[in-house]
């Protein structure tokens, strides 16, 4: 098979199987996990910056805004996205694997920018919350997952 379509399939592959098994996660409590943890490190974070904040659940309070964590406020779409791109590129498994170790806090850690941004719009600028929120950075999300994984791939050649 060449190596563009054995890419693409695995890249394909990756993505489907994720989808296939996002019931299973929820029936287990991962996506449920995931958003209680994305709330604490965004209530963490906004503790960090001088501003009191609460987590109930997935709810974040602060005097700021409030935010309701789900799901798609989570990192972990844009990191199926890097996951499959890194796993779809030719490349030893041992590169594969340091691509991930700082690739994949670097997600997370942009995500957590994102989250705490829109606490400040939403304070703020909250006429803006909504239009900032979905076509400003869930793609910019999904482009940055797109940067790193293009980085990688150029610091290996």
């Amino acid at each position: 098979m060449r190596p563009l379509a054995r890419a693409w399939l695995v890249l394909a592959g990756t993505i489907i199987a994720f989808l296939v098994l996002q019931p299973f996660l929820i029936y287990i409590g991962f996506v449920h996990w995931a958003n209680e943890i994305t709330a604490q490190l965004l209530a963490l974070a906004l503790r960090l910056l001088g501003n009191p904040s609460s987590v109930e659940g997935t709810l974040v309070r602060s005097e700021l805004f409030s935010l309701e964590v789900i799901f798609e406020c989570t990192a972990i779409l844009p990191l199926v996205l890097f996951i499959a791109a890194v796993a779809a590129t030719p490349s030893t498994l041992k590169a594969k694997l340091g691509a991930l170790a700082w690739g994949l806090p670097a997600l997370v850690l942009f995500n957590l920018v994102r989250l705490v941004s829109l606490i400040y719009i939403g304070r703020f600028a909250p006429k803006a919350f909504d239009t900032v929120h979905v076509l400003v950075w869930q793609p910019l999300i999904v482009l940055f997952a797109g940067a790193l994984w293009l980085l990688w791939v150029e610091r290996r050649q």
